[in-house]
């Protein structure tokens, strides 16, 4: 009976492993097919299909130069859909695909092709941007144009990962319709616009950060495409005759792959440190406003040599960040040495408030006429005056400047002020009577404890706006 019952459990053991096994196997098949990148691939054809498409010559320089001319009025009217449409028209990638390719299989003739249709595309490129913003009459730096002049690290992921999925593309007829997604998704051409628009309007700065851009977007796409074909695609490399011509091959590849280092390195730490000195002086703003960051009007920083001059912009008179102690200590402290900081009263009035002043002024102006000439009649127009005079004392804000007035007391605390209420009130200090005093009254929806802190910051809001330093706020009882 025990010898029946050990057969048992060894068959049962035997059976486990061999359906362990078979997972295993099903799951070890299953990753390799999902991850096969050569199933599919015709290396030949790709190889022959990249190197036909390298030339930047005859229809692809005249589609270059039109995708250049749309980029950049895409750019100049500030209109991502319009910069989207010149990059799908762009043949720029097409050289770019092709130095991978050819350090990727050993083709020196390759990469010396694609090297000079390269050079061409970014000449025709700089051209063509370049006379444009010389001759359109906008020109302004518009936020898609400054965004092409922060380069990051996250530029490098892009770039590198849409390489990958550039060269698959081409390889993968079934999946060739990536490619124009690919070209939107690196953004090649752009950054060479914002370089022609630097150039045109002689901001070196614009012009060296985007070019940058351009630079690292073409070196890790061509890195990418390197490292598909050589170590994953396994395309077939190019063979020597002799051992010297495959060595000057070899070496001739790793001085490319050098000079593409070198040029890469030197902005890029350049950009690591202004990046570096911006986020000290992020710092030094929390230390200098310390919590009151709501009066902050921005920040503009001046180099001379190794001195750095930081101007910080802020709401009303500013008197009370003005310690030049303080703000040596807080720059030694986070380490911002040579660095001088100085406060700048700023005034944010624009044009609705100008208006609306003039309204007031205009009215208060008719009443007092109005008052002056009833004052030469006779005394039986006593109780005209003393009508006039108490309208004037209660005088209504115009329409229009009150909802402007009262939404922008809102707009600090949207979800907590319910109403705001506005008179005009009295006041006696016992020393002398003040009137005609503007009052904002606000009716808080979820009161909490720290609605007087919320109303002093109001006050201080207020208190910056031309025709509003005077105001009181208070609160609905």
């Amino acid at each position: 009976m025990d010898n029946k019952t050990d057969k048992i459990e060894e068959q049962l053991a035997g059976g486990n492993s061999d359906r362990l096994f078979k997972i295993k196997a099903y799951v070890k098949g299953f990753l390799k097919d999902a991850l096969d990148l050569e199933h599919g691939v015709d290396k030949l054809l790709t190889i022959n299909e990249i190197k036909e498409k390298n030339s930047m010559s005859g229809a692809n320089a005249w589609m270059l130069m039109c995708s250049i001319v749309i980029a950049s009025v895409g750019l100049d009217m500030n209109s991502p859909a319009v910069i989207i449409g010149a990059m799908l028209i762009s043949p720029l990638m097409s050289p770019i695909l092709g130095m991978g390719l050819a350090v990727g299989i050993n083709d020196k003739n390759t990469l010396k092709k694609s090297l000079a249709h390269f050079g061409m595309a970014v000449l025709i490129a700089l051209i063509t941007s370049t006379l444009y913003f010389l001759l359109t009459p906008l020109g302004e730096r518009t936020p898609e144009i400054m965004a092409r002049t922060s380069p990051g690290p996250l530029d490098i992921f892009i770039a590198f990962f849409g390489g990958i999925a550039g060269i698959v593309s081409i390889a993968r007829k079934d999946i060739s319709t990536t490619l124009p997604g690919v070209a939107i998704a690196t953004a090649l051409m752009p950054p060479l616009c914002v370089t022609g628009f630097g150039i045109a309007k002689g901001f070196g700065d614009i012009a060296m950060y985007s070019l940058f851009l351009f630079i690292i977007n073409t070196v890790f796409v061509s890195l990418a495409t390197f490292i598909i074909v050589r170590f994953v695609l396994h395309f077939p490399q190019r063979d020597f005759e002799e051992p010297k011509e495959k060595r000057n091959n070899a070496i001739y590849m790793l001085l490319f792959l050098l000079t593409i280092s070198v040029i890469s390195y030197f902005p890029f730490s350049k950009l690591l440190s202004d990046r570096e000195l911006n986020q000290k002086v992020d710092q030094l703003v929390d230390k200098v406003f310390e919590g009151n960051n709501e009066l902050f009007d921005g920040k503009e920083l001046i180099k001379s040599g190794d001195s750095l001059l930081v101007i910080l912009k802020v709401y009303g008179d500013g008197k009370e960040f003005m310690t030049d102690d303080s703000h040596r200590s807080i720059t030694k402290e986070i380490g911002l040495d040579n660095t001088t900081v100085q406060i700048v009263s700023t005034t944010n009035i624009n044009e609705d408030d100008i208006n609306g002043l003039r309204k007031e002024i205009l009215s208060v102006q008719d009443a007092t006429a109005q008052l002056n000439y009833i004052k030469d009649k006779s005394t039986e127009n006593d109780k005209i005056i003393v009508t006039l005079k108490e309208e004037l004392a209660t005088f209504k804000m115009k329409e229009d400047l009150f909802l402007e007035r009262t939404g922008f007391i809102k707009a600090i605390y949207p979800d907590a002020i319910k109403s705001v209420s506005y008179a005009r009130g009295q006041k006696n200090n016992f020393k002398d009577i003040s009137d005609n005093i503007p009052i904002y009254i606000i009716d808080w929806a979820d009161k909490g404890k720290d609605y007087k802190e919320k109303e002093a910051m109001i006050k201080r809001v207020l208190a910056t706006q031309k025709g509003m330093e005077n105001i009181r706020v208070v609160h609905n009882y």
